[in-house]
């Protein structure tokens, strides 16, 4: 959709915490929306909305039932499905999204991870990738016990899996926002990692209002 932006980043890179905040200030403003794909629609699949999917992606083929893809966390859809299918239904759910005014989309961590649908996708929409380094992903992915990300059960290490897919995200961006701040550290403590998402928001806006605001009239 023309005016509107996405955002991507490795899983954990606080893309949805930044896309809140940055959507709180814009819609002062403007008249725009903010949508988190995993939560927002893939975790709100109707029983109807399934057996759809069902019949179109052929997953019937492979023995799923519409209740185990209908209102379903990201995790136990992924875990169902495996990777293959899993990108394939978020790529066919992306296609058929409509926006009725510009918006702000915070994507799964998967779907950059389809070269030839990102290239479809930038045609309308402004692509930007969070850079979070990858020692950090890894850590903030153990800190919090994640155990199923896309390719987590086929391929040995999760830094291999991290290493494989920041290439796509590389590859397909309009702006690209470094995450890094000084200091950085990785506890459990919420008031610090609080501090630490809003030190990055503050950065975020720097770059956001120098980068892209100029160049994108909402």
């Amino acid at each position: 959709m023309k005016n509107s932006i996405i955002l991507t980043a490795m899983p954990w890179g606080w893309k949805t915490t930044i896309w809140k905040q940055l959507h709180k200030e814009l819609s002062k403003f403007f008249n725009i929306d903010f949508k988190d794909f995993d939560d927002d629609i893939l975790e709100k699949i109707t029983l109807e909305e399934a057996e759809e999917l069902i019949w179109i992606l052929k997953f019937a083929n492979i023995w799923i039932t519409p209740e185990k893809l209908a209102n379903q966390t990201v995790a136990n859809i992924l875990n169902i499905l495996w990777d293959e299918n899993f990108l394939n239904l978020e790529w066919y759910i992306w296609k058929q999204l409509k926006f009725k005014n510009p918006t702000i989309l915070s994507t799964s961590g998967s779907l950059p991870l389809k070269l030839w649908a990102m290239k479809n996708l930038r045609e309308q929409w402004k692509v930007i990738y969070i850079d979070t380094p990858i020692h950090i992903i890894e850590k903030r992915l153990k800190l919090m016990k994640i155990d199923r990300i896309v390719w987590m059960k086929t391929w040995k290490t999760l830094r291999e899996i991290l290493e494989y897919r920041k290439d796509y995200y590389e590859a397909s961006y309009d702006y690209k926002f470094n995450s890094e701040i000084k200091n950085h550290i990785e506890i459990t403590d919420l008031e610090i990692i609080k501090k630490q998402q809003n030190e990055i928001f503050d950065k975020f806006q720097i770059f956001f209002k120098n980068k892209i605001n100029a160049k994108i009239i909402l």
